[in-house]
């Protein structure tokens, strides 16, 4: 269904979701994203190959994946939603090289991991927050490291979520998960509970609000 939804939007590249939790307690309705794009029409067999970040077994690092739609969706979602928004020619003709480009595709990859990563530090990095830095990487020439990157992303008005998460929340979280930290979140946010982080639901907002991207498309 994702792959017919994706090629009737007529797109190379899309930013696509997945529920792969329930964040609802959050107001959160995604869960993980990356970079869907279309390969292999040259030999007249397009498909669908989804290039992301994964943190395997809630271990404290991470690594770069390039997968099938089906693998994308096979890592026990919580509900089969999708959701993705198609992005313009001109920001595809940007990303594209860089799909085909390990080097460049893990220029801004940090594996030290943490769910909650600080959007604008560079301690850790989470999933989301790698594809966001990587699209700024594509659109602005200057951002070839990581505090470029997030200074793009605040100065085209990225706005992260905001959680709020009381303090034995995040006691809890940190002495019993390895991949959540706070120590690169500022002291007096994190201990006022407003864990800010790079959520699907911003990115799509940020994307509709200032890429001007097509309108989100979800999928049942």
């Amino acid at each position: 269904s994702t792959s017919q939804a994706l090629d009737a939007s007529g797109a190379q590249v899309a930013i696509l979701a997945r529920a792969g939790q329930d964040l609802g307690k959050y107001g959160l309705k995604w869960s993980h994203l990356g970079f869907a794009y279309r390969t292999g029409e040259e030999k007249g067999q397009g498909v669908w190959r989804v290039v992301h970040k994964l943190n395997a077994c809630g271990e404290s690092t991470s690594s770069l994946y390039r997968q099938g739609l089906a693998e994308f969706f096979t890592d026990d979602p919580y509900k089969y939603e999708a959701a993705f928004v198609a992005l313009r020619p001109e920001v595809a003709r940007r990303l594209l090289p860089i799909f085909s480009d390990n080097a460049q595709l893990s220029r801004l990859h940090e594996p030290s991991y943490s769910m909650v990563a600080y959007p604008w530090a560079q301690t850790y990095q989470q999933s989301n927050q790698w594809a966001l830095e990587t699209f700024a990487l594509a659109m602005e020439s200057d951002a070839g490291d990581r505090k470029r990157a997030q200074a793009w992303l605040q100065f085209k008005d990225y706005r992260p979520t905001t959680l709020n998460l009381h303090a034995f929340q995040r006691l809890g979280a940190r002495m019993t998960r390895a991949n959540i930290a706070f120590d690169d979140h500022p002291g007096e946010k994190c201990w006022s509970d407003r864990i800010e982080t790079v959520t699907v639901d911003s990115v799509f907002d940020w994307l509709l609000r200032k890429v001007d991207a097509e309108p989100l498309i979800t999928v049942r």
